[in-house]
């Protein structure tokens, strides 16, 4: 079920990036595209490993993993949204 949530949530962040794009009337080539794409699968990445050593009671690498991806994951996001989808 919690994948199920992941999956539901990526989606929606890509469908919402996509009519964001729409509306300011932006093009982006394909190699922007593809970073994109891979920071949300990294992303999703980065929640699936939180979540799985949480699962198997490992609380302290849960934390450990999700911190050092978690920034990797927030680092993206902002030269993404800096240097890539903030064209005005």
């Amino acid at each position: 079920m919690l994948n199920l949530i992941i999956g539901a949530l990526a989606s929606a962040a890509f469908f919402l990036l996509l009519n964001y794009v729409k509306e300011k009337e932006m093009t982006i080539s394909w190699w922007q595209w593809l970073l994109t794409i891979l920071g949300i699968l990294f992303a999703i990445l980065t929640l699936e490993v939180i979540f799985g050593f949480i699962a198997e009671g490992a609380g302290q690498a849960a934390l450990v993993m999700g911190m050092i991806f978690g920034i990797i994951t927030v680092i993206w996001a902002v030269l993404l949204g800096r240097f890539v989808f903030a064209r005005s």
